[in-house]
């Protein structure tokens, strides 16, 4: 094991850091599944409104792979399936029904699942639904079944605010994670990396090679893991999954049916105090009852599947998603300050020392909004952005090769071993307000579509 000390990064200092505590989330009547949470995926539905269904009935399918399947997280009607543009579905709503019938698949134990060979193993999870819980890198894609990878790298660490505390999700569930860890292990000739936070009560498991991370945000990025540990070629490949993903395939594997429940951290300045914690909610489960509890209704607030950095907006009417185990809330802030930029700065929160902040609250956790402080200008080249950047890259360049649409220039300079939540920083602290994170995703989108 490898102790890995990340001296670059940043941590903000906001406040509603969830309790260390799990309350179980009572069940639910409505449960959603959005299909366009699968990127590059083109579904086809296999249902329709008004059909009765058993919890694992088959949703849709993947156009482009048919055996790839995504299956129901209960048994009821399905209520509507909304579409978007070009018709396509995002959103399948089902209402549960009085009694559960659940689709059976074989179930095995933790030595028997050493058994199988890979071709069994991918049938299995493609077949359970759970295959799209693999990613791949590079372009951070569901993993495609007929690579082999030469790594799997799961990521029990956690930098980002706030996520999952993962020592706290793992308890009572270990067998379920090392049967998914021995699973995983047949789909690679390599090595399965388990990277964890310093510090953190995880033990060690079988068929898996544990490292340490230690140091401010993003030192929990699986990109920082795999730089540091065994760093990717563009012919390379690499399977990427969250922890308690894998617990869920662990569970899959155990009991022979889908996976019940996930546990989801709520936090954030705009969640009530005594409700930022961890919460035991039901796969797909409608959150709308609990951000009406959990949640500061007098003011208009922005919820967030992902955090303070990095993560999509929703509504709070949105339900438990396939992807990511927690939510952040915080105020909509449309407030401006005459002379902003000529102010002290005292009562205001800046990464940068310019700030009286910087020197006089330096303990101090912020309340912050989602008011930029400003508006996009024109780049100069400053170096704040890769001043808190533990990757190998240089950020004003990249962007910048991104924008001229020059594939080999962005390949050279090691696009290939990001993600563009590897930049969430670099926006944070960017003066000029740059959206990096999406010029970044183009870059690798049309790099993948031209081809390596």
């Amino acid at each position: 094991m490898a102790e890995f000390k990340i001296k670059k990064g940043f941590d903000i200092k906001v406040l509603g850091k969830p309790a260390p505590e799990i309350e179980e989330y009572a069940n639910p009547q409505l449960f959603a599944v959005y299909p366009n949470e699968f990127e590059g995926l083109k579904p086809r539905l296999k249902v329709a409104a008004g059909d009765r269904i058993k919890r694992g009935d088959i949703l849709f399918e993947n156009k482009k792979n048919e055996k790839m399947l995504f299956r129901s997280p209960c048994s009821g009607t399905v209520k509507a399936i909304n579409l978007g543009a070009r018709r396509a579905p995002i959103e399948i709503l089902i209402e549960a029904g009085t009694q559960e019938v659940s689709v059976s698949f074989d179930s095995y134990t933790k030595e028997s699942i050493n058994t199988l060979s890979r071709e069994q193993v991918v049938a299995h999870l493609l077949n359970a639904g759970m295959w799209p819980l693999i990613k791949q890198r590079p372009f951070n894609k569901i993993a495609n079944p007929e690579s082999t990878p030469k790594a799997i790298f799961i990521n029990a660490a956690s930098s980002a605010p706030f996520q999952a505390d993962f020592s706290l999700v793992l308890k009572g569930d270990e067998e379920a994670f090392q049967v998914g860890i021995n699973a995983l292990a047949k789909l690679t000739e390599g090595k399965v990396y388990l990277c964890k936070s310093a510090g953190s009560n995880i033990p060690d498991f079988e068929n898996t090679e544990s490292h340490t991370f230690s140091g401010k945000y993003p030192s929990g990025n699986t990109s920082v893991h795999i730089n540091r540990i065994s760093p990717i070629q563009p012919t390379d490949t690499v399977y990427t999954l969250v922890a308690q993903d894998v617990i869920l395939i662990g569970k899959l594997l155990i009991t022979g049916e889908l996976p019940r429940t996930k546990i989801i951290a709520i936090g954030g300045p705009a969640v009530r105090e005594a409700s930022r914690k961890h919460y035991r909610v039901a796969l797909g489960a409608s959150l709308t009852p609990l951000f009406a509890k959990v949640l500061e209704t007098d003011q208009e607030l922005r919820v967030i599947s992902g955090n303070i950095l990095w993560g999509d907006t929703v509504k709070s009417d949105t339900s438990v998603r396939y992807y990511g185990s927690e939510f952040f809330v915080l105020e909509e802030d449309r407030s401006r300050q005459l002379m902003g930029w000529t102010m002290p700065g005292l009562l205001q929160y800046s990464s940068h020392r310019v700030n009286l902040s910087t020197l006089l609250c330096k303990a101090k956790t912020w309340k912050l909004g989602t008011s930029l402080n400003g508006s996009h200008r024109a780049m100069v080249v400053t170096g704040w952005m890769d001043r808190h950047q533990p990757l190998n890259i240089m950020t004003d360049f990249l962007i910048r090769a991104a924008l001229a649409h020059d594939t080999d220039e962005m390949i050279q300079l090691g696009i290939l071993e990001t993600d563009p939540e590897d930049f969430a920083l670099a926006s944070f602290v960017d003066p000029h307000k740059t959206d990096v994170c999406k010029i970044i995703k183009q870059g690798l989108e049309e790099i993948e579509e031209e081809g390596i």
